[in-house]
């Protein structure tokens, strides 16, 4: 079966006492090819949790995870490195895949030269047109990447991720603590590249009204379970 597809999904860790608590319980998701699926839910809700066992960070007590049919679970390194071209992710912190120190064009081309065979002309192109396509001055590019905004910086992060041209993404609270101007750039950039690339997207936040500006399908999460359901019709309103 196409698309992610998560199955009595169980994660469970211990706190300070020593017992255990769920942080995911019976979790059912399909995200289908090209689909825009939001996650919504309070913070502690398990919305990060599960981003991050989808990318392999961590691993669920129980449960499958299935990326296009293929059981991701028991995926070693070397087989989560290869299937970085499918899927990649963006979370809130970037400091985990941007190099201060880099360029902001070496930190994208980085990307590029580790998960993909393009040549050094291809992958020129490819950042230029990414560039042109979220609407940044391409002069950015020659800037220490420490120089850059918060908000510059997350959408560095995103389109380092989207320079792979990956099927799968994930996004973990990309918008959060951004100010107005810099979250909507963001999700600008997210709308034109789902418009030209297709790729489907699983979109955490706790942002109800980006959950409904860019979402096909908005899932409510709390205590680690999927509590509603929500499906924009063609008129752009979500049905619960």
């Amino acid at each position: 079966m196409d698309g992610i597809l998560i199955q009595n999904l169980y994660k469970s860790y211990k706190n300070e006492k020593e017992s255990s608590f769920a942080a995911l319980s019976d979790l059912n998701i399909h995200i289908k090819k090209s689909e825009y699926v939001a996650l919504i839910g309070e913070s502690g809700s398990g919305k990060s949790t599960l981003a991050r066992l989808l990318i392999g960070l961590e691993k669920p007590t129980s449960g499958r995870i299935l990326v296009d049919g293929e059981e991701t679970i028991n995926w070693s390194y070397k087989v989560w490195r290869k299937n970085r071209r499918k899927i990649q992710a963006v979370f809130q912190d970037t400091s985990g895949t941007l190099n201060p120190m880099l360029s902001v064009y070496r930190n994208i081309e980085e990307a590029l030269v580790n998960l993909t065979n393009l040549s050094s002309k291809e992958r020129k192109n490819r950042i230029y047109t990414l560039m042109e396509l979220t609407s940044m001055d391409r002069r950015l590019l020659k800037v220490p990447t420490r120089q850059l905004s918060g908000g510059e910086q997350r959408r560095l992060s995103l389109l380092r991720a989207l320079s792979i041209q990956p099927d799968y993404l994930i996004l973990d609270e990309v918008i959060s603590g951004l100010d107005l101007i810099s979250a909507d750039e963001v999700m600008t950039v997210l709308e034109k590249y789902h418009q030209e690339f297709n790729c489907a997207c699983l979109f955490v936040t706790h942002d109800m009204n980006s959950a409904y500006r860019i979402s096909d399908r908005i899932l409510e999460i709390k205590n680690g379970k999927i509590i509603r359901e929500g499906i924009k019709h063609i008129e752009g309103r979500i049905k619960i």
